[in-house]
């Protein structure tokens, strides 16, 4: 037997698929500090089984999952499998067809140094039974290092992010103890001496008498019959325990059958007092039953009179329930008469109060319609005295104008005579230039003042037409007034006409109000409660949902139930095996809530027991 592979994937630095291939007599990793060469040696302890994360060199054993660069993501399971080559010892074939037609007895595993078989669990796939592997070779004549009947075998562990663990032999489930009891008596292990990492050689050599002996005795291959001894001390003492328990079983068991025996006698009285007071019973009734026949028989004839006299009574009660709904018909169309008289009352008393109101609004818009025409009169006046002021006003500036336009005749004479002097007075042009600029300056004076007058005269033309217009609208507004007023005592008298077919209709909208008012609120008052019940269903429609979504979460996730029926489940589900296993006994139970705390309570952990078809 000889190590002839290592495979990691996802172990600590490996973060992809790392094959190591062992085909020469020595092999050596060497490299930097840091590159991963103890990571090896930690990943073939970690295989065979070592639990501590303090000697892999980690806090926790999630640790040896590669934890992610900067370049990659972590990993969410590591792998490590060792492979070991496992042939056939020389000078064992030739016994085997010594021995193999002699007896049909099969040899004892435990003989010939073997290990007692292997108990695996089944193929991932779930086409195949649970599987018994045996030490074939023992079977067979033939001897192997390891006791399994195959030239290879490969040991696997595995760890998930979430905790949980794997040990596989040849791609079978296991468990731990199996892969040591397969390494027993071989020098490999986690603490065999088949392993020196750094510093185990010091360790060595400083060890007690004690430490060397154990490692001599792996050596030797004592190490398996004392771990066998050890179990079979383990088993015994379990054995004794159990016996002293049936011990005080089997006593509280006696005390509890000398009191069921007294209880039997108890219930085998009880029975034999019960038929008689059956009997007893029995012949109680038919004396009772006999004594009210002859009761009833007297009751029938009595019941038959009885009979008579009801309907004749029945009769006198039906004619007087018939006068009684007359009189009460009669009663309710006399107080339906009565309601729409008062009704009617009150709707002219509202319609005449409402006329007599408008009444009084009409003759109010007629006052403020005087007050408004006589205020729009003196206006009017007013107006007429402002136009004969402003008429004076202008034949005033008229009059000036014409004065200016004199003097200004005058001053264009004079300019002409002295023009015409000019030529011949050229030598007193000097004498003379001051006082023809003081009076051409008073010539632009004056023409400065003929063109503001010219201006004011112009301004008081339009504001004379301006009154004029105003005082054409104003006489056209008096003239509106006039036939306004006309048209509102018009319109007061259609409208004191139209009174009374407006209390009438009010009347009747008054009676529709009143109706549609208690039908209003009534289908107020059902909407409210409608609404309410619709939110109250809402909200137990929410909590059921929420209810639901909570329990469909925890059976999908197969919540509460324990790792082996969880594990189960879950690959029936992938398809991956277990395709016989209808599913757990819990879910195939159905009762009402009253009764489902005494189930529970009586199956207990029986609920999470899984159910196949045979």
């Amino acid at each position: 037997m000889r190590l002839s592979r290592l495979i990691l994937s996802g172990f600590k630095s490996f973060a992809d698929r790392t094959e190591f291939t062992f085909d020469e007599a020595v092999t050596a990793i060497v490299g930097p500090n840091g590159c991963g060469k103890s990571n090896v040696v930690d990943a073939i302890k970690w295989v065979l089984g070592e639990r501590s994360s303090k000697s892999l060199r980690g806090t926790e054993m999630i640790d040896v999952i590669f934890a992610g660069s900067a370049a990659r993501k972590p990993m969410g399971m590591a792998s490590v499998v060792l492979s070991f080559e496992n042939p056939v010892e020389e000078g064992t074939e030739r016994v085997a067809s010594a021995t193999e037609g002699t007896s049909g007895e099969l040899p004892d595993a435990s003989s010939n140094g073997h290990a007692p078989a292997l108990l695996v669990e089944p193929d991932p796939a779930g086409e195949s039974p649970p599987e018994v592997i045996i030490d074939r070779a023992a079977l067979a004549g033939r001897r192997r290092a390891l006791p399994i009947d195959a030239d290879t075998v490969d040991v696997e562990r595995r760890l998930y992010r979430d905790g949980t663990s794997q040990y596989l032999i040849n791609g079978k489930r296991c468990r731990l103890r199996d892969i040591r009891e397969l390494f027993l008596d071989t020098g490999i292990g986690a603490d065999a001496y088949s392993i020196i990492e750094q510093g185990k050689v010091d360790a060595m050599l400083l060890a007690s008498a004690q430490e060397r002996r154990t490692i001599f005795e792996e050596a030797a291959g004592v190490a398996k019959y004392k771990q066998r001894r050890i179990e079979a001390e383990r088993k015994l003492e379990r054995a004794e325990a159990n016996l002293v328990r049936t011990r005080e079983q089997l006593q509280n068991t006696e005390r509890r059958l000398r009191i069921v025996k007294g209880q039997a006698a108890k219930a085998r009285e009880f029975r034999r007092l019960d038929g008689e007071l059956r009997a007893l019973r029995m012949a109680l009734a038919f004396d009772q039953y006999d004594d009210l026949m002859l009761r009833l028989e007297g009751l029938t004839s009595r019941l038959a009179d009885l009979e008579v006299t009801r309907r004749n009574a029945g009769q006198t009660l039906a004619t007087l329930e018939q006068a009684k709904q007359e009189a009460e018909i009669r009663r309710g169309e006399l107080g339906a008469e009565h309601r729409r008289a008062e009704s009617a009352q009150q709707a002219a008393l509202h319609a005449e109060r409402s006329g007599a109101q408008r009444r009084e609004m009409t003759e109010r818009a007629m006052d403020d319609t005087r007050r408004q025409l006589d205020a729009d009169e003196q206006q009017l006046a007013q107006a007429e005295g402002a136009i004969e002021q402003l008429l004076a006003a202008a034949r005033e500036h008229a009059e000036r104008i014409a004065a200016l336009a004199e003097r200004l005749a005058e001053a264009e004479a004079a300019l002409g005579a002295i023009g015409r002097e000019r030529a011949g007075v050229q030598e007193q042009l000097a004498e003379l230039r001051g006082t023809h600029a003081e009076r051409r300056a008073a010539a632009t004076n004056i023409d400065r003042e003929r063109a503001a007058l010219l201006a004011g005269v112009e301004s008081d033309a339009r504001r004379a037409a301006s009154m004029r217009e105003q005082l054409g609208r104003l006489a056209a507004k008096a003239a509106s007034g006039k036939s306004e007023r006309q048209l509102a005592t018009e319109q007061r008298e259609q409208a004191l006409s139209a009174a009374a077919g407006t209390r009438e209709r009010i009347a009747g909208l008054e009676q529709d109000l009143a109706g549609a008012t208690e039908e209003s609120g009534r289908l107020f008052a059902d909407r409210t409660d409608h609404a309410r019940r619709v939110g109250e269903i809402e909200q137990q429609h929410a909590r059921a949902d929420a209810r639901r979504a909570t329990l469909a979460e925890m059976e999908q996730s197969h919540a509460g139930l324990g790792e082996a029926a969880r594990f189960v489940l879950e690959r029936r589900g992938r398809g991956d095996g277990f395709a016989g296993v209808v599913g757990v006994l819990s879910d195939l139970i159905e009762t009402d809530s009253p009764h489902a705390a005494p189930v529970e309570a009586a199956l207990g952990a029986d609920l999470q027991a899984i159910v196949v078809r045979t």
